[in-house]
């Protein structure tokens, strides 16, 4: 009987884990994109190194970039995967702590040997980090 007790413990806690949809990035380079005082798009910045943690949380909806300002959003609506010939795009519709929103894009692009971005899109600017899945 304790050894039932204990599979049963054991499958309780291997589900429990199986089903927490968690993801951890590393940040390796971050580029800009900001509108001018006319509206209109400019040119990305030159990438800088940058070395943060992102967090995906579909347990908890949010996504979470643990820069020197942390970004909090909440993921408000999960949209539709896009696949094409060289882009597989996962995106959220999400809102900050102030309650503006943002299109957030985990991108992995296939025509760049599969090389994993993350896009913030506001309305005014652009945030794109490169990115790698920590592995635990």
């Amino acid at each position: 009987m304790k050894l039932f007790k204990f599979l049963a413990w054991i499958a309780f806690f291997a589900l429990g884990v199986a089903n927490a949809q968690q993801f951890n990035f590393q940040t390796t380079s971050l580029s800009v994109l900001q509108k001018d005082k006319k509206g209109n798009w400019g040119k990305w910045s030159t990438p800088e190194k940058v070395n943060i943690i992102v967090k995906l949380d579909y347990d908890k909806n949010k996504i979470i970039i643990y820069s020197n300002v942390i970004q909090y959003y909440s993921i408000v609506e999960y949209l539709q995967k896009e696949v094409s010939k060289v882009d597989e795009i996962n995106s959220y519709l999400c809102k900050d702590v102030d309650g503006y929103p943002f299109k957030i894009s985990f991108i992995v692009r296939k025509d760049l040997k599969n090389k994993p971005q993350l896009y913030v899109y506001s309305e005014e600017y652009i945030f794109c980090y490169d990115i790698f899945e920590i592995v635990k």
